[in-house]
């Protein structure tokens, strides 16, 4: 019985055809004289499964190289970890920019987040997600939140670490709640977390307003009362089921393979709920702390 093997190196040769193989040629005297024997023809004839004298190996096709060594064309967690890193990295970096600023320019921070904000919406309401866009969102994001990081360090000192590690923590924690199928993203569950989203943006806008043009603000959002605490604790809760809404929409794509390109958006996602949290966090904590 004839075994053949899809090694590239045995599909050529004395391999490549049993009756080539050894025990299977035919000699000198079975062939006749003068005739090429042994598996073995005239000169600059290829013999014996090799090529003839002066001709060079057969090297293999363009087609057959990318078919050994074709990345995977749809969208992978490995992907979505990277894009993931890549962005938190950008922020990391253009935060520390931000954080300088904030003492001189507050308004540089302030400015950085209105710009993230127009962005956002530019990205999630895009039907082809650019990842120029979300780079440049990352990039602004983190000025912005460097800089509001810095005016909660000077008024709380220590409370950028907590709301960073309190950060992380949910994390682990809702996407353990995930994994274990115990929290599943739900219509409902979608509606109630990006109306919240909205909601939270206005109310900062709003409250925005209220500062630069009266001098006063919004008490729920920034008062360390029951009330503003409540609110705080019910907006960080809302933020934290953003990442099972992210982790639903990761695992989707994965199984219905979707282009690689959809990693940006996953990261996106992720970069936005976790950036919302900490700010939640460091609202929360500012005010336990007043």
């Amino acid at each position: 019985m004839a075994l053949r093997s899809s090694n590239p190196a045995f599909t050529r040769g004395p391999f490549a055809n049993p009756q080539q193989a050894y025990g299977h040629q035919q000699t000198a005297a079975q062939q006749g004289y003068g005739q090429p024997g042994y598996g073995q023809q005239g000169y600059g004839q290829p013999g014996y499964g090799q090529p003839g004298y002066g001709q060079p190996p057969q090297a293999p096709t363009p087609e057959q190289l990318a078919r050994q060594y074709r990345q995977p064309s749809t969208l992978t967690y490995d992907d979505v970890i990277m894009h993931t890193l890549g962005l938190f990295a950008i922020v990391a970096v253009t935060g520390a920019v931000g954080w300088v600023l904030a003492p001189d320019s507050p308004g540089v921070p302030i400015a950085a987040g209105l710009a993230a904000l127009a962005l956002s919406f530019a990205v999630s309401f895009g039907r082809v997600v650019r990842p120029a866009l979300v780079v440049v969102f990352a990039a602004i994001e983190g000025v912005f939140v460097g800089g509001i990081s810095r005016f909660y360090e000077d008024a709380y000192n220590g409370i950028v670490l907590q709301a960073l590690l309190g950060s992380a923590l949910i994390f682990v924690i809702m996407l353990g709640l995930y994994r274990s199928r115990r929290l599943r993203a739900t219509p409902r569950m979608a509606r109630i977390v990006v109306g919240s989203l909205i909601g939270v943006v206005a109310l900062g806008l709003i409250d925005l307003v209220l500062r630069a043009f009266t001098g006063s603000h919004l008490p729920v959002i920034n008062d360390a009362t029951p009330l503003g605490i409540l609110f705080s604790v019910g907006v960080l809760i809302v933020a934290s089921l953003m990442f099972i809404l992210d982790f639903d929409y990761i695992e989707r794509a994965v199984n219905a393979g979707a282009p690689r390109q959809e990693a940006w958006r996953a990261a996106f996602g992720l970069l936005v709920g976790f950036v919302w949290v900490y700010l939640e966090l460091l609202r929360l904590l500012s005010k336990i702390r007043a």
